[in-house]
Formats: C-alpha cells, sequence, structure tokens
C-alpha cells in the first residue's frame, strides 16, 4: 500500500522541513512505497488529496489541525486512510488520535453545514481565542505560547453572545461564554476542554459556559488547561450525536497575514493580507419612507513584496 505525504512547509513555524528527512529515510529501510507532496498557493492540501480519491493509500497530513481539516473533506467517503504527523503549532487533534490503539481505527467525524472536523468545533471566548492566533503568528511571540497571548488579548475586547441550541435531550437560549461541540478531547495547544471524549463512541460531548463576569473566566480557562472544569458552577454538559445550533452574533472584520521567500528569488519576502469583511447598514434616502437594509461581505487581499538584502525597512518594498 502506497503512502502519500501531503505536506505544509509553514506549518508551525516550518517544523515539517525536519521531519521530512526522517520520514524518507524511514520509508526507505522499511522498503515503503511513498510519495511526498507539498502545499503551494496553486495546490492545497485538498487539492492533493482529492487527486487520490480512487485509490486505497494511507494519507499522511504532515502539519497543524488547520492543515487537516482542510485535506480532511478530500478522504469522506473513499477507501483511503488517514495518518497524521504533527508538525503545526497546536497538533490538537493529533493528542487525541495518539490514544487509539495502534492499528486501523474507525473513527467518528463530526459535521457543521457541510464542513467536516475530527476535533473539536466551537464558538465563544475560545473560538475569538483560537482566531486571534492568526493576527499574533507572525509577530516575535514565540509558536508554544501563541495561544496563551490570545488570551490576553481577546480578553480585552471580548463580549458575550447569545445562541439557541437545540437537541434531543433538551433546548437551551441563553447567552454564554464557552461553547464547545468536542469529538475529540484537546483544542486550543493542550486545553483539555473534553477529558472523557473519545473518538470512537458515536456521540459529542457538548460543553457550555454560562454568562459570568471577565473576573471569572481566568480560573475557568485555567481549569481547562487541565481538563478540572467539569462539574464546576457555570460549566454545563450532556452528550448527543445531533445539535441544532442558531448564534445571534455579528461577524467580525478579520484578517490573516501570511509570508514566505521567493523560491527564484531567495532574498525577495512575499507577504499576503488577507482582509474579511462583513458589514450591514440602513438606507432612509434612496426610497423616501422606506428603509432598506444592506449586508456586505466579502474578502480582500493584498500582496507586498520586501527585497531582505536592503537594511533599511522603509525601503524594502518592492512596487
Amino acid at each position: 500500500m502506497k503512502w502519500i505525504f501531503i505536506v505544509n512547509e509553514s506549518a508551525g513555524r516550518g517544523k515539517s522541513k525536519k521531519i521530512i528527512p526522517n520520514i524518507e529515510a524511514s520509508c526507505k529501510n522499511r522498503n515503503i512505497d511513498f510519495e511526498i507532496r507539498y502545499i503551494t498557493k496553486e495546490k492545497s492540501g485538498y487539492d492533493i488529496a482529492s487527486e487520490y480519491k480512487d485509490k486505497d493509500y494511507v494519507i499522511y497530513v504532515v502539519g497543524g489541525d488547520g492543515t487537516l481539516t482542510l485535506v480532511l473533506p478530500a478522504l469522506v467517503g473513499t477507501k483511503n486512510k488517514l495518518g497524521i504527523i504533527p508538525a503545526g503549532s497546536g497538533n490538537d487533534t493529533y493528542r487525541t488520535i495518539k490514544n487509539l490503539p495502534t492499528k486501523e481505527t474507525l473513527i467518528d467525524i463530526g459535521k457543521i453545514n457541510d464542513k467536516y472536523f475530527i476535533n473539536v468545533a466551537c464558538t465563544g471566548i475560545d473560538a475569538e481565542v483560537a482566531n486571534n492566533i492568526d493576527k499574533l503568528r507572525n509577530t516575535i511571540i514565540p509558536t508554544n505560547q501563541l495561544y496563551n497571548a490570545s488570551i490576553i488579548y481577546t480578553f480585552i475586547k471580548f463580549k458575550h453572545k447569545k445562541m439557541k441550541l437545540k437537541t434531543d435531550i433538551k433546548n437551551i437560549e441563553t447567552k454564554y461564554t464557552i461553547l464547545s461541540i468536542c469529538n475529540g478531547a484537546y483544542y486550543g495547544g493542550g486545553f483539555n476542554i473534553a477529558p472523557k471524549s473519545t473518538l470512537t463512541d458515536g456521540l459529542l460531548d457538548i460543553y457550555y459556559a454560562e454568562e459570568m463576569p471577565k473576573i471569572k473566566m481566568i480560573p475557568l480557562i485555567l481549569r481547562l488547561k487541565k481538563g478540572k472544569h467539569e462539574g464546576k458552577r457555570r460549566i454545563h454538559k450532556f452528550r448527543t450525536n445531533h445539535v441544532e445550533l442558531e448564534l445571534d452574533e455579528k461577524k467580525a472584520c478579520t484578517f490573516t497575514m501570511n509570508e514566505e521567500m521567493d523560491e527564484l528569488k531567495p532574498y525577495l519576502k512575499k507577504i499576503y493580507i488577507t482582509l474579511y469583511l462583513y458589514y450591514s447598514f440602513k438606507d432612509y434616502t434612496t426610497v423616501p419612507g422606506t428603509k432598506l437594509e444592506y449586508v456586505v461581505e466579502g474578502s480582500l487581499a493584498m500582496q507586498r513584496n520586501l527585497n531582505t538584502l536592503i537594511p533599511d525597512e522603509d525601503q524594502q518594498i518592492q512596487w
């Protein structure tokens, strides 16, 4: 059986570069037929995995949880097996999968609308912390401290939101601090949100934390790190295999920033910034006496090239 390694060289600030020689040596020593494929701007992890949809291979994801999420839909419904070699900044899915038996195991996956996930889907302060990591990723903050830095950043800006949650067990309508739908056990770089969750029981572990003062959130987050939050006041848990969720929240305008060195001009740094825009407004002037409501949503991508051979950063921009 052939092994395919889909590599995200950007994950974990380049961790995969140290792993690839070990993969090559191990496969050659064991006479394994293998192929290493690299994710590029032109070809995503999903695109690469889709090329093998009619095969019966082992598809290894060499990257982090984000890379895995992008590759996963291309494997669902095929005969291919999934393998994970952790090379990201969080690697939370691997923390759960490594506890499975050391053989092929059939696992559960979750689905939200048309999106698949293996590990945890969440909204609330924990989800905002995860989203804000991208804003801090290309700073001087060490990779293993990005999550902690994002907690502080998010804590200052966080506002509670309202949810309507419906399951076969109960219906809930309330403001919340955290809502996590867990198939796996860990998220956020090692936070043990669902200590008793497994990937093979056919159930999701649902956790939600009630609205609470910000000063109470800090002890909650510290308990989450060690999986000591179950049974605490304001923390609720139940298990089900289906949940319907409606969130009353406005989308925020966010951005992501990635950078890479040009392959042909190694001194040229390329910086890609994508703005995700969302806003609404009411028009009272176009039609007198009538209120027209508009929603605008979209993205704007920009690229900046920097010549790193030039010492003065203000002069590095290549137009």
